[in-house]
């Protein structure tokens, strides 16, 4: 799929499929970008958790059986429960559980592998369009039980072979670096990154967008794809509802970067993607005391949250919840949240002010992104990059245009592509 001038679809406006659009453009493809919003980044992209950071960057699984059911009946879940049996919402729990336990060192290493790259490429992105941000720099890797500090070893393995900076810390350490830090936190360990980044990933997002355009990709808004009808080695069509675009559309190429539609796109074409949606909840703060808030990012392991300033503001994202999407976000994920953020910094923002909002994002078992070619030569995904996968988003982006035009990508995907589903 080596020629300049084919149509490619991008099915997606989230930060996978605008870099998607933009990488693939720049090498030349004619690119439309189909969203079912009314605007870019409104979807996963929206409860990303701003961290830019390989250092922190983890499959997203999640804890074992047993301790994740028992999780429904503490006031302080780490993952929150809807009621009732859900068969398979079970086997997919065996199943991400077996990945933590058997693949979590080989993961780790190929996501902060992948996330020091995509750190990279945006940091490149940011300077040549002079894109506007809210980057900081440091970002601390927190444990509270000893079960998930003994994974510091690997995670510390998995650092050096990117040639990340860090270094194991306590908690009078952290206190030297960020006085704000709570003394009266517990910890059984922490991580600290100097070089990794947080900051605003819906910003880039939207930025990426006009770089895109730039480049000649157009963005269809308020358009949904119905089906797909993909031929071996050939063009395929997409079914569209919109009152924009007709309602069929015969391009080259097309890639998946639609969250969970991906899978729906996929099923009919005898193409299994094995994502499940999970919530996640997120809270916005308004900084009362400036001398006592952050100034560097914090990614607590044991709830899976990320805590990042924004200005006058404390973003606190990541909380996770096999529960059906709801208006009502549930009390447990509040209480959760504010908590979770007076651990560590308890008189850095008026948390009685929090605004909150909820995210469905798509997870594998594995916990890692997908992206790459599937069965059908002229179809591709790229989605499953959780909360805090802003870099390996951008890294995936730029492999799957490299993979797309017969070119040797920079890093290696092995582990990432649709066909290692099957053997993961």
């Amino acid at each position: 799929m080596n020629s300049t001038h084919r149509q490619i679809a991008v099915i997606g406006g989230g930060l996978s499929g605008i870099c998607s659009a933009y990488f693939l453009a720049a090498k030349g493809y004619q690119v439309a970008v189909i969203e079912r919003r009314a605007h870019v980044a409104e979807e996963a992209t929206f409860g990303n958790s701003g961290l830019l950071a390989p250092g922190v960057a983890m499959p997203l699984t999640l804890p074992g059986a047993f301790s994740t059911f028992a999780c429904r009946f503490k006031e302080e879940p780490r993952v929150l429960l809807a009621s009732g049996a859900d068969f398979s919402r079970n086997r997919w729990m065996r199943q991400t559980r077996a990945a933590q336990q058997q693949r979590f060192a080989a993961n780790k290493q190929r996501l902060t592998r992948l996330s020091a790259y995509g750190r990279e490429l945006t940091l490149q992105l940011q300077a040549h369009y002079g894109m506007e941000h809210e980057n900081s720099n440091g970002v601390f890797h927190l444990f509270r039980l000893p079960a998930e500090a003994a994974r510091i070893p690997q995670m510390q393995e998995a650092a050096q072979q990117a040639e990340l900076k860090h270094k194991s810390l306590d908690t009078a350490a952290i206190r030297q670096l960020e006085p704000a830090f709570s003394s009266e936190a517990a910890l059984a360990g922490a991580l600290h990154y100097p070089d990794d980044i947080a900051g605003n990933a819906v910003l880039f997002a939207k930025q990426m967008r006009n770089a895109a355009q730039e480049l000649g990709v157009s963005f269809h808004f308020g358009a949904s794809v119905k089906a797909i009808q993909a031929d071996f080695g050939g063009r395929v069509t997409l079914e569209i509802d919109s009152p924009h675009l007709a309602s069929s559309m015969t391009v080259d190429g097309v890639v998946l970067a639609a969250g969970m539609q991906s899978a729906e796109l996929l099923r009919p074409l005898d193409t299994p993607l094995p994502l499940r949606a999970l919530q996640s909840w997120s809270a916005l703060v308004p900084i009362k005391n400036p001398d006592d808030a952050p100034n560097m990012a914090l990614f607590d392991d044991s709830y899976k949250v990320a805590m990042t300033r924004l200005g006058h503001r404390l973003r606190i994202t990541g909380l996770l919840g096999f529960v059906p999407p709801s208006q009502a976000i549930p009390p447990k994920a509040l209480r959760n949240l504010l908590k979770i953020a007076g651990d560590y910094y308890p008189n850095a923002a008026n948390y009685n002010q929090a605004h909150f909002w909820a995210n469905t994002i798509p997870v594998l078992p594995s916990g890692l992104p997908v992206f790459g070619p599937t069965r059908h030569g002229n179809v591709f995904v790229n989605t499953g990059h959780g909360v805090t996968g802003w870099a390996a988003a951008v890294a995936s982006a730029r492999i799957l245009a490299d993979m797309m035009a017969g070119e040797e990508p920079e890093i290696d995907a092995e582990g990432f592509l649709p066909r290692d589903l099957a053997t993961g």
